[in-house]
């Protein structure tokens, strides 16, 4: 109001005019506190979405690790039973030719025992496979024959032993299974 109106006017108008003004600067400060909760509001929200987007991709990580160490180790481990079928072969062979073979064979002996600690330690089983009904996710045939004295689908023999790691097979075992002629 200016000074003329001021002037002119009752003091109860004076009065009136300067709360309404008062009250309009308290309603945009509502305003603007109102817009800037919600903006807290959401960028809190971004916030812990970010948060557990890392902590899934640390998850993630993780989990992508550990499989590539087992993969590894796998790898590794597959090797090594080569090493130890070689071994086996030169026991084998020492042991039906007996000539002056008994510092080798005591040697490839404590070579296999060791190896054997080895992959023991490291998780890794023999699959038992003969004797026992043949079974397809642990075990190959490579050869079938028919012997009515024995059951039908039976391992007879293991050609070359298969082995587990966990709940993995690292090698499947070579068997020779019974097979019954089916009767027609």
């Amino acid at each position: 109001m200016t000074d003329q109106q001021i002037e002119g006017a009752d003091a109860g108008d004076v009065l009136d005019a300067e709360p309404a003004q008062g009250l309009d600067d308290v309603e945009t400060l509502r305003q603007q506190l109102d817009e800037a909760r919600q903006e807290a509001s959401q960028n809190y929200d971004k916030f812990l979405r970010a948060r557990a987007d890392m902590d899934n991709y640390r998850k993630r990580m993780e989990r992508t690790s550990i499989e590539r160490a087992t993969s590894a180790r796998k790898e590794i481990l597959t090797k090594l039973l080569a090493v130890k079928d070689n071994l086996q072969r030169a026991l084998h062979y020492g042991e039906s030719h007996g000539d002056n073979t008994e510092g080798i064979i005591e040697g490839v002996k404590l070579t296999e025992y060791q190896l054997n600690q080895i992959l023991t330690q490291e998780g890794v089983e023999r699959i038992d496979a003969e004797g026992k009904p043949f079974d397809p996710t642990d075990e190959e045939a490579v050869q079938t024959i028919h012997d009515p004295g024995v059951p039908d689908h039976q391992v007879v023999q293991v050609v070359r032993e298969g082995y587990t790691y966990k709940d993995d097979v690292l090698r499947p075992a070579q068997v020779i299974v019974n097979v019954h002629p089916d009767a027609e």
